[in-house]
């Protein structure tokens, strides 16, 4: 007896570190690949990856971060990491469609995510999602527009392209739907990665008599947080909360939930419900953006332009306002928004 059960002891305890060793095999295997400008811009990059963090503390996954150095990489990237045997592969860049899609396409059981691109579905293997940023600027433009005491606030973009514009348009709104007669200008550093370009630029529109500056250029967004400091201006931060990097100059920071992003997707391939082909949608109703208050900025808002930023916030939900969405705008369209507002010139010549 004694011999039959140090046999079925030792087969029980064989068997239980098989079964450890099979859950330990079947962690869930996750790869982000990044935009051009990586980890540490304190931007978009940045707050995709604490939704990485959430998904491992929660979902028990593992995950590798790859960096490419350029958006020329983003193809190759993504089919190294295809042939890697990850189970779910998410990327973060707008760039980064068309490699995707030619990669899903050479990879159709490959699982992919892309985090905050634009309304068209990516390919039947990829979910793909839109932050509606034009909502969350839309809100910090009101609050711009009713802080400033120059009457001219400026928009700092990181390159001229649409999904950028898609932002400027949201600020415009928002300004001149809170004060008409503000002064609204916009640049454009022609980078992602470079603090010293977003300070120049920066500083150009601060020589204007901008005194309030939205950074929308990923890492080069540092530069136009670091002019806000030395000139004692403000700047307002972009994806996640900047406030922390200059206090008391950074007036409120327009963050876009792509950690909930990214995380969701993951989700659905661990409990899977996972549906390639699909577009998920986060505006200010679902809590995709906000702008950023905390300690960082206390004060620095007036309780009553707080208030009505509050009612406006309330009326984007119920849908009485609708901000206008760049990508939704016909070439020399005159009009946008409910209520209708004039189209800002430079937007109706880039269509």
């Amino acid at each position: 007896m004694r011999k039959v059960f140090s046999a079925l002891s030792a087969a029980a305890i064989v068997a239980g570190a098989l079964v450890a060793s099979t859950a330990a095999e079947a962690k869930m295997k996750v790869a982000m690949i990044t935009s051009e400008s990586g980890l540490g811009d304190k931007s978009f990059n940045d707050m995709m990856n604490e939704g990485m963090k959430k998904a491992q503390a929660d979902l028990g996954i593992e995950f590798n971060v790859i960096q490419p150095r350029s958006i020329s990489e983003f193809q190759s990237t993504l089919a190294r990491a295809a042939g890697q045997g990850f189970d779910f592969i998410v990327g973060s860049s707008f760039d980064m469609i068309k490699p995707m899609q030619a990669v899903a396409k050479a990879f159709p059981n490959q699982k992919f995510g892309l985090v905050d691109v634009g309304p068209d579905p990516i390919a039947p293997n990829v979910v793909s999602s839109v932050t509606k940023d034009w909502e969350g600027s839309f809100l910090v433009g009101a609050i711009a527009a009713k802080t400033t005491k120059t009457g001219t606030i400026g928009f700092v973009g990181g390159k001229d392209i649409p999904i950028i514009h898609r932002f400027y348009i949201g600020y415009y709104y928002g300004a001149k739907m809170a004060d008409p007669k503000v002064n609204v200008l916009e640049s454009y550093s022609g980078t992602f990665t470079d603090p010293a370009a977003g300070k120049e630029y920066t500083l150009g529109l601060i020589n204007q008599k901008s005194d309030i500056n939205f950074a929308v250029a990923g890492a080069t967004s540092a530069g136009v947080i670091d002019a806000a400091k030395s000139t004692k201006t403000f700047a307002i931060g972009v994806d996640s909360d900047q406030n922390y990097l200059a206090p008391g100059f950074v007036l409120t920071s327009m963050m876009k939930r792509v950690d909930t992003q990214a995380y969701d997707m993951i989700k659905s391939v661990s409990d899977g419900s996972f549906k390639g082909g699909t577009v998920l949608y986060y505006g200010l109703k679902e809590g995709g953006v906000a702008a950023a208050m905390d300690e960082y900025n206390k004060g620095l808002i007036s309780d009553a332009v707080l208030k009505q930023v509050d009612e406006l916030k309330a009326k984007v939900i119920s849908g009485e306002i609708v901000v206008p969405n760049y990508f939704d705008l016909a070439p020399g369209q005159k009009e946008m928004g409910t209520p209708p507002m004039a189209t800002p010139p430079s937007v109706a010549d880039k269509k």
